[in-house]
This record gives structure tokens, C-alpha cells and sequence, in this order.
């Protein structure tokens, strides 16, 4: 059943990886630039911020197309692994 979800997840992490790979780059190039703008730091925190989402947004995309497919075990895992991503972002910004 994972078959035709893996070209979605496929998609999903090159989006991520490229989004922060343009983005960390950018607010290097910025640093070199402009040393200690808001600009650099800007873009350097969401290249960082985006490289952290993009496991998450892989684990949505898992449990909405086990929904689909109605592959209800690996919903539960899947929807398990989120609550835990979700319960440590909690954690760390409390």
C-alpha cells in the first residue's frame, strides 16, 4: 500500500531540502554581505526552521495517505510518531 504515497513523500523532502538549502545559502551569502543584519539572521533561522519541519511535514503526509488508503495500523503508527514530534516541539519552546 505505500506504493503510490512514496512519489508524494519523494516530493515532499525535495521541497524541504531545496527550500533550505536556498535559504541557508542565502542568509550565508547575506553574513558575508551584510555582517549582523537582521536579513542573515532571518534567513538563516528559517533555513534552520524548515530543515526541522520538513520530517514533520513527511510524517502529515504519511498519516493523511494511510487515511486514504485505510491502512488504519499504520495510521495509529504514524499518528503515534506525530503526537511524539508534536509533544517534543511543546517541550522545547515551554
Amino acid at each position: 500500500m505505500i506504493g503510490p504515497l512514496e512519489p508524494t513523500l519523494a516530493r515532499v523532502l525535495t521541497a524541504g531540502t531545496r527550500a533550505t538549502t536556498y535559504a541557508l545559502t542565502l542568509g550565508l551569502a547575506a553574513t558575508f554581505a551584510l555582517p549582523g543584519t537582521a536579513v542573515s539572521r532571518t534567513l538563516l533561522t528559517i533555513g534552520l526552521a524548515i530543515l526541522l519541519l520538513t520530517p514533520v511535514a513527511r510524517v502529515i503526509v504519511s498519516v493523511v495517505g494511510f487515511i486514504r488508503h485505510r491502512d488504519w495500523w499504520f495510521v495509529l503508527y504514524t499518528g503515534t510518531v506525530l503526537g511524539l514530534l508534536g509533544g517534543s516541539f511543546i517541550a522545547a519552546f515551554r
